[in-house]
């Protein structure tokens, strides 16, 4: 069941971004959990909302939870007015840009180098 995410999940959002090598963002008022399985973490402004981090606890991958979770989200925070939504994806994760592109996502820009590693990001743009 997805529901938004409390303090009490922070501990295992936390394992789970560490297990991804994610950047550690605490659960606020536009996170959601799907379970104990995955989570997804936003950031609204005005009518435009950014995806910060989703990630699948690693035994769970493959399965759409992902997918399902960020649909969900989507349509619960369109509800707030939001009619435009962001992400940044790096360019050799084709798993999360085939998944974004299945939910609608269209590439909008590239940043050149903007990962510690010299990777390029893909800025990826769905509108409602």
């Amino acid at each position: 069941m997805q529901r938004i995410a409390t303090e009490q999940d922070f501990e295992w959002i936390a394992a789970i971004q560490g297990e991804c090598a994610l950047p550690l963002w605490k659960p606020n008022s536009t996170s959601w959990v799907l379970g104990r399985e995955a989570f997804a973490i936003w950031q609204m402004v005005g009518d435009e909302c950014e995806l910060l981090s989703v990630a699948v606890e690693q035994a769970k991958r493959g399965k759409g939870l992902a997918k399902r979770l960020m649909e969900y989200c989507q349509k619960k925070i369109a509800g707030q007015g939001v009619k435009s939504f962001f992400l940044e994806v790096r360019e050799n994760n084709i798993a999360a840009i085939s998944l974004y592109r299945k939910i609608g996502y269209k590439k909008i820009a590239e940043r050149k180098g903007y990962y510690a590693n010299g990777e390029n990001a893909i800025i990826m743009k769905l509108v409602l």
